[in-house]
């Protein structure tokens, strides 16, 4: 099992055999030098067995870091139990921020460099309630970048309801 430092909002990995196996499953990235996972994927890896993570002399655990994620970003809980359902679920999942959404996942069997993303993923909370018009900017930023909408709703019972949403063209 590896080990990782939490520093902010990012996860440091400084073991060779470590990175490797992370960067080869489509965890985190290069930053000079440094293989730096997020929050989210250190939580995961935690509960996993996966990866140990330290802050201060002191092992974290999964609570310790939901906390600390949940400090950093609003909704941070519901964002992971998406990120570990779709992860669960053989995909690989990285960051959609860059297309104004939670995460991009691509299809079982992607690799990063080789496969292109095929979906978006918003989280939203059960109360959640937007305009038409977001909606629209949403579903047309995710065609022009080539990719599906889906909206992931959790609801109180911390269930996870998708929902696909497209333009239809008559």
């Amino acid at each position: 099992m590896g080990v990782g430092i939490l520093s902010g909002t990012k996860v440091l990995v400084g073991d060779g055999d470590t990175k490797s196996i992370l960067k080869q499953r489509g965890y985190g990235e290069e930053v000079e030098g440094q293989h730096v996972i997020s929050i989210i994927e250190a939580v995961y890896l935690l509960e996993q067995g996966a990866l140990e993570i330290m802050s201060g002399g002191e092992k974290l655990s999964v609570e310790d870091l939901i906390g600390a994620g949940g400090k950093a970003e609003q909704h941070f809980y519901n964002k992971y139990l998406v990120y570990r359902d779709l992860r669960n679920r053989g995909l690989l999942v990285r960051s959609g921020l860059k297309f104004g959404s939670d995460f991009r996942i691509y299809e079982r069997g992607g690799k990063l460099g080789e496969a292109h993303s095929t979906k978006l993923v918003h989280v939203v909370p059960e109360e959640y309630t937007c305009s038409f018009p977001e909606l629209s900017r949403a579903i047309r930023l995710a065609g022009n970048v080539n990719k599906q909408m889906i909206y992931a709703i959790v609801d109180e019972e911390s269930d996870i309801t998708y929902y696909l949403v497209d333009r239809v063209k008559l």
